[in-house]
C-alpha cells in the first residue's frame, strides 16, 4: 500500500465559519487516469478510518512482492 497521510502536515481552516475545525490534514487524491484533486480530512475523519480498518483487518491490503523486496 502506497497511500499515506502525514499527520504532521495539517493546514489551518483560514476562512472559518461557526462549528467548522480549525485545521484540516491536506492529501492529494490520484486517479487511474493520471488526475489529481487535492482533499481535506478532519482528525475526526482519520479516527473512523482508522477504526474502521482496525475492525476489517481482511480488507487492508498487504504488500507487494516488490515492495517487500525493497522497503521491508
Amino acid at each position: 500500500m502506497k497511500s499515506k497521510i502525514h499527520l504532521a502536515e495539517k493546514v489551518e481552516n483560514k476562512d472559518r465559519r461557526f462549528g467548522s475545525q480549525l485545521e484540516y490534514f491536506p492529501v492529494m487524491v490520484a486517479y487511474s487516469g493520471g488526475e489529481t484533486s487535492p482533499a481535506l480530512f478532519t482528525k475526526s475523519q482519520i479516527e473512523k478510518a482508522i477504526a474502521r480498518a482496525e475492525r476489517n483487518p481482511e480488507d487492508i491490503p498487504g504488500e507487494s512482492f516488490w515492495e517487500k523486496l525493497f522497503l521491508g
